[in-house]
């Protein structure tokens, strides 16, 4: 199996074991806590994620989870208008950056309901919550919409005269940004951006200039694929269009035929299964198909959609940086998402993660059962949670280079067989152990698969440098990449049989067994060898910069088997 490649900076290179045997499945239920999530607490915190998100990148470029309704998160009307598990810290804590404020204009003051419910919150909670966790996280920001609800009752002002007075306080005014066009997040971080649904963009970016989906009528169980397929086709409107323009994408449906739980997590009612908006959702996201997803307001958003929806946003940095921390858990979370055999396992990594961290060098493992893994890494190394006796891992290198040639690896590996020993993890620990002594100039990974092998029970990536051969009841992988910068010479052509690795100059090749033994030449990164026939750099010489498959192509041979001295250079420095 394979697949494309890019070059990526390299990191410090850490080596991981990894020697597993039987793996217990996940459950349905906590599957479905990935994409719905009813339980008052949830298995993902981004508390800070917008601190690794460039500071020019304007708000509509970014991918965001947001609630709809965000402050119905108790019971107080009952099933039809409970649409949240978390109060509103939790939310933000969990990654959410975009919050439904409905605000009931009463007494010179904002209650928050959710149409005629009172959610026994008011606009003095919502205010003082966002502004700690914004105390605490100065990197990010929150958009939060601001709508009228329900009827008016015993006021002395008009509504936008009340938003004026919360918004003048000593203690909201600095945290209330004061523009209308779509920010930049440098321009925002630290504090709340208003989308103004209540006086026409005087208090904020209009709600008329935002590209809008909210068809919320679902008027039966029936009808949520339909509700789906409007939320699909938002988003690819959001996927061509403008990033100075908010596209705001509600992911929320309800009637008295279908509540908002049922819509947003699906359900099973007399063998009929109904599947939720936010099942759809995250197979849609995590499948490679949006690049940019926008606001997305969600009813009980699980751990895995938030992060699926986070995940996007890493297309934003540099391919040559390295991953934020928060890969980590998104990663995990949204493998949640993946079924059927190893192939198809395989498949579905490679696709979320080349669409999420394109331009890089993806390691991809899908591993059943009982198997052992050794391998270095750069710095970043991605496994998920056991899922139906599947491990799912990944890691990026600096770049899938090996100058260690096929036939000389597979008949160096062949060599070590005989003398393994033990299970699965034992196996993988001893062979690229002396992979690693015998060829230190790269990093390698050895997997090792008990039987039953085969694309149902084991799939990895395979850059074409690799080497799999079974003996017994053990199928062994081995992956070379990341060779260092150097010159290398081979005492084969076409990069073939012993190799050597030189940095600087060697007045005599036989001082590292390698005299009168180069047929060809590998040259990586900034280095020039200048190649002599006698030691100390005499006789017949010829210069390099870059790789020669056959010595004897070189004008003034023969030269194959007739170098003695290397002179090595590091080119284009000052």
């Amino acid at each position: 199996m394979s697949t494309l490649s890019f070059p990526v900076a390299g990191l410090r290179p850490l080596a991981l074991l990894l020697a597993l045997g039987l793996i217990v499945g996940t459950t349905p239920a906590l599957a479905r806590g990935r994409y719905y999530n009813h339980s008052g607490g949830i298995e993902t915190s981004h508390p800070a994620w917008m601190s690794w998100v460039p500071s020019s990148t304007g708000l509509g470029a970014l991918s965001m989870p947001g609630t709809h309704d965000t402050m119905a998160y108790q019971s107080y009307g009952g099933d039809l208008t409970q649409t949240q598990s978390l109060g509103l810290r939790q939310q933000l804590d969990a990654g959410i950056r975009a919050l439904d404020i409905r605000c009931r204009h009463i007494g010179d003051r904002f209650t928050i309901h959710h149409g005629v419910v009172y959610l026994h919150v008011n606009f003095d909670d919502v205010l003082q919550t966002t502004i700690q966790f914004l105390n605490a996280h100065p990197t990010e920001t929150v958009v939060m919409r601001v709508k009228r609800e329900h009827t008016e009752e015993s006021n002395t002002r008009g509504f936008a005269q009340t938003f004026e007075w919360y918004r003048d306080q000593p203690a909201y005014s600095p945290y209330l940004w004061r523009g209308s066009h779509v920010p930049t997040l440098g321009e925002v971080r630290g504090k709340i951006v208003i989308v103004d649904d209540f006086a026409g963009g005087t208090y904020g970016i209009p709600w008329g200039a935002v590209n809008l989906q909210d068809d919320w009528t679902v008027s039966q169980l029936a009808d949520i694929d339909d509700k789906w397929n409007k939320v699909r086709a938002h988003l690819d409107r959001t996927q061509g269009g403008s990033p100075s323009t908010l596209f705001i994408n509600f992911l929320s449906g309800s009637s008295a035929m279908a509540y908002p739980l049922h819509v947003a997590g699906g359900i099973n009612i007399l063998g009929i299964n109904y599947r939720g908006v936010n099942d759809y959702a995250i197979d849609h996201l995590v499948g490679g198909w949006a690049q940019r997803a926008g606001i997305m307001m969600m009813d009980f958003p699980g751990a895995g959609l938030i992060d699926a929806i986070l995940a996007l946003n890493f297309r934003l940095l540099p391919s040559s940086s390295g991953l934020p921390t928060d890969f980590s858990a998104i990663f995990r979370n949204t493998a949640y998402t993946l079924g059927g055999d190893a192939e198809a396992r395989w498949y579905g990594m490679q696709a979320f993660l080349q669409n999420a961290a394109p331009g890089r060098n993806w390691h991809v493992m899908a591993l059943k059962k009982e198997w052992g893994a050794w391998m270095h890494h750069e710095g970043a190394f991605y496994q998920s949670d056991s899922m139906d006796d599947f491990t799912h891992l990944a890691f990026p290198t600096r770049t899938v280079t090996s100058v260690v040639g096929p036939g000389y690896l597979a008949s160096y590996v062949n060599g070590q067989l005989g003398s393994l020993s033990g299970g699965s993890g034992d196996r993988s620990s001893q062979l690229h152990s002396r992979l690693s002594a015998r060829f230190p100039f790269q990093l390698w990974s050895v997997v090792v698969k008990r039987a039953p092998g085969g694309l149902g029970n084991w799939a990895y990536s395979d850059f074409g440098r690799g080497y799999k051969t079974s003996s017994g009841d053990y199928t062994y992988a081995v992956q070379g990449y990341s060779a260092y910068d150097g010159v290398y010479l081979h005492e084969h052509i076409q990069q073939e049989g012993n190799v050597v690795r030189l940095t600087s100059n060697v007045g005599f090749l036989g001082d590292v067994g390698f005299d009168d033994s180069l047929s060809s030449v590998t040259v990586l990164g900034p280095y020039q060898a200048t190649l002599c026939e006698h030691p100390n750099q005499t006789g017949r010489c010829f210069t390099t910069s870059s790789s020669i498959r056959e010595v004897n192509a070189v004008p003034g041979g023969p030269w194959n088997d007739q170098i003695s001295s290397a002179s090595v250079s590091r080119t284009g420095l000052h």
